[in-house]
């Protein structure tokens, strides 16, 4: 049995990332209290995080119908999944045993402390762009991983799609005292999406910045998302 276990372990782990627990500083003062501030410490267990952004593929041997209405600004095989709402993202990390990842996870593994920078460090090469990003609707969505990796091993971090985090949105909890493997608020109107995405600016890149949307729409060209888990979780 122990055998059988690490096996499955193996299987669900495979793409994704172990992101060593400890704390680490999260947000950014510059992007103001909608978008980044407060900057404040945190502190996460370890948990794996997937390596891509999840994509029209993966997530239509879950969900078949999604092949009818893929985007058009992201419709390969292995280019991000679009145009899903937050509990459908939710829906398919569940059933493959995982979790949207938190807000606080995320960045962690997105940036490694560095909010106010981009997964790379500072400065955007217009030239010789280092994600798909900042094209304001001139062009779509790359396949995942065409980019390099951050400093994890994460792939499009910055750039090709939003992601959708487990969060709800509220400027107040922010400001809160749970510093610890926080989960954001209980109950919201809006869901938090991190990353930026091929379609938006170049600030919303930061590993730092955030934005949220409406969790029931579907309707969204530029959000997607990848899976987490819990360590704990695996190990029970």
């Amino acid at each position: 049995v122990p055998a059988l276990t690490q096996e499955l372990e193996t299987m669900v782990t495979d793409d994704m990332v172990l992101i060593q627990g400890g704390t680490f500083k999260r947000g950014c003062d510059r992007f103001g209290p909608q978008h980044g501030a407060p900057e404040q410490k945190i502190h996460l267990d370890d948990f794996w995080i997937d390596k891509y952004e999840v994509t029209n593929k993966k997530f239509e041997n879950i969900f078949p119908e999604h092949f009818l209405r893929r985007s058009i600004f992201s419709d390969c095989d292995n280019c991000p999944v679009s145009k899903i709402s937050w509990y459908e993202a939710a829906d398919y990390c569940h059933l493959i045993g995982k979790s949207l990842p938190s807000e606080a996870q995320w960045e962690k593994a997105a940036g490694s402390g560095k909010g106010c920078e981009f997964p790379w460090g500072k400065g955007f090469d217009l030239v010789n762009p280092p994600a798909r990003g900042g094209l304001k609707l001139n062009d779509k969505a790359s396949p995942v991983g065409a980019f390099p990796p951050n400093q994890n091993g994460l792939y499009d971090t910055a750039g090709n799609m939003w992601e959708w985090v487990s969060d709800w949105f509220s400027i107040r909890f922010y400001y809160a005292d749970i510093l610890h493997n926080p989960r954001g608020p209980m109950k919201g109107l809006m869901k938090v999406r991190r990353g930026g995405s091929w379609s938006d600016s170049v600030i919303a890149m930061n590993s730092g910045y955030r934005d949220w949307s409406y969790p029931l729409s579907r309707g969204f060209n530029d959000i997607g998302f990848r899976c987490a888990i819990n360590l704990k979780t695996l190990g029970e």
